[in-house]
């Protein structure tokens, strides 16, 4: 993460300042030092009616793409952010003013190695979707004659993307530093993440590659698919799959059967991905969803996946026996076998928690809670006591989410317990089975006796480091992560101060020599020497008395 540069933000840090005091965050912005000419003559809106939740949405989809994919970003994080704040950033969707082709063309001539027509014998100039990242054309292969979607990245986009994760990576570590009550977040970590996962979707190969996996893990599912992909033509920046003809599901006329038994086959789809293969869209949303004419599902987008091993699907079973069973105590001891840490927690408190959870969500189904939405505030439970559980749950519990909210969109009385239930009574089936057991009970026991063997190995390593004087203790200083833009700051200080100290100096000897041209009758070069150092010890008096105040 670059360090924030006012001079080469100069003209996007004051459009996201006066955005985010319009959206009523003032407060904040003053907390973090701000620059008061950035916050003079602003408009405010009356935004009193409006949660801080749904403040922040409003204010990144104002922000701009950029935001709104970083919003969509951390909405995966359910274990870090509070489930209300992870339901509104959830609801973010681009709507982005489409790039105009002649920007684009130079991405895709590159990045296909071959002028345009040698490659499709027809090509739509105006782009049938746009979205943060990219941009969609429908083309014609010459190859195959087979019509397909050309997915295009945007012209510049790395250089929009780091320009306005500089400036959001400066708010984390501010907020993370000055503000008490968010440093549970560990903001500047999320932003470090998110940026990571930016950088994946940013490479399409990613995409394409995730789509190939569903495509080969799901060959008996006929009503269920994902588009094919054409690997000859992709690359980071280009993407060519198959064109699905379809429709969103709010968008297509189905009678009430039709309707049900597609929510049906959504919900199976997703309870197949996570439990039977592991290997899961992460964001089924219906902006990612098409049903064809013949009534089938095409899963688009797979720029998000997630994967779970055998045992993460396990502890899934697990954890959803523990909620539909409100059993506090055997969510708890769910949780710590899911932890990827060794933390020591508060069990007293995390009981009382649980169970809290628990007792304000009683009802599950169509006419109660969404079991999503419980999942989403468990992950923040134990998030916020110390159990930190890998990232991909919580691209799991999203997952839920979305489908449920899909799936009842077609069907208002869908239930998405009784979907996933054949399938956890299964995957349990085939834990408990004898030959899962024998399996179990054996391989532990091998590496066991082998990792046995290798102890008078290790021994012997780190005696022949120890006489060879090569054994190495690394500490970790915490706490000290703001010391490098101090230490920056310090030394940028003092070679000021010692240029103020070497111009007047200079200038003093120079006003002595009455050399021309003399201005008031004296020397001009030493005039001229005497403001500048004046100028910049001005500055920095005024920047001392505004960070030590």
């Amino acid at each position: 993460m670059k360090p924030f540069n006012y001079l080469s933000n100069a003209v996007r840090a004051p459009e996201i300042v006066a955005i985010l005091v319009r959206w009523g965050f003032e407060d904040l912005l003053l907390q973090l030092d701000t620059p008061q000419f950035l916050l003079r003559n602003l408009v405010r809106k009356k935004v009193a009616h409006l949660s801080p939740y749904e403040r922040v949405r409003n204010a990144c989809e104002e922000l701009g793409p950029i935001f709104v994919k970083f919003g969509q970003i951390l909405s995966t994080r359910p274990d870090r952010l509070p489930e209300p704040l992870v339901m509104e950033l959830k609801k973010l969707r681009s709507h982005v003013e489409p790039q105009a082709f002649k920007k684009i063309e130079p991405v895709l001539l590159k990045d296909l190695g071959r002028p345009i027509d040698e490659v499709f014998t027809e090509f739509e100039r105006v782009p049938v979707a746009a979205g943060s990242l990219g941009q969609v054309y429908k083309a014609k292969l010459i190859a195959t004659d087979e019509w397909v979607a050309v997915k295009v990245q945007r012209a510049d986009i790395r250089k929009t993307i780091s320009s306005d994760l500089e400036i959001i990576g400066w708010f984390a570590k501010q907020l993370h530093a000055r503000v008490p009550e968010l440093r549970a977040y560990h903001l500047p970590n999320l932003v470090h993440e998110a940026e990571a996962r930016l950088d994946e979707e940013l490479n399409y190969t990613n995409e394409a590659d995730n789509a190939e996996i569903f495509r080969a893990l799901n060959t008996e599912q006929t009503q269920v698919f994902a588009p094919k992909v054409y690997s000859t033509f992709t690359t980071r920046r280009l993407l060519v799959t198959e064109w699905i003809d379809g429709a969103a599901p709010g968008d297509v006329e189905l009678t009430v059967d039709d309707a049900r038994e597609l929510a049906k086959q959504g919900g199976e789809s997703v309870f197949r991905q996570i439990v039977v293969t592991g290997f899961f869209h992460s964001d089924p949303h219906s902006g990612n969803m098409l049903v064809t004419p013949d009534r089938r599902i095409c899963w688009l987008d797979w720029g998000q996946a997630g994967q779970i091993t055998l045992e993460m699907r396990y502890l899934l079973v697990d954890l959803f026996a523990a909620i539909t069973e409100r059993n506090a105590a055997k969510v708890i001891r769910v949780a710590e076998r899911m932890s990827v840490n060794n933390h020591r927690i508060d069990r007293r408190q995390m009981d009382k928690e649980v169970t809290f959870l628990l007792n304000k969500y009683r009802d599950f189904g169509p006419s109660g809670t969404k079991i999503g939405t419980v999942g989403l505030e468990m992950l923040y439970i134990f998030g916020r006591n110390g159990i930190e559980v890998s990232a991909d749950y919580a691209l799991l519990s999203k997952a839920i989410v979305c489908v449920e909210e899909t799936a009842r969109m077609l069907d208002p009385e869908f239930d998405i317990l009784s979907v996933a239930k054949p399938f956890l009574a299964q995957l349990n089936q085939e834990r408990w089975s004898a030959s899962s057991l024998t399996s179990q009970a054996l391989y532990p026991m091998l590496e066991m006796l082998r990792r046995l063997q290798q102890i008078p190995e290790y021994l012997q390593r780190i005696l022949q480091r120890v006489e060879a004087e090569e054994l190495q203790i690394n500490f970790h200083h915490t706490g000290t992560e703001n010391l490098q833009d101090t230490f920056n700051a310090s030394m940028n200080r003092l070679t000021v101060g010692i240029i103020i100290g070497s111009l007047l100096i200079g200038s003093s000897l120079i006003i002595t020599t009455g050399v021309g041209p003399l201005l008031w009758g004296f020397p001009a070069i030493g005039m001229v020497g005497f403001l500048v150092s004046g100028l910049l010890g001005l500055y920095i008096v005024i920047s001392s008395l505004r960070n030590h105040p």
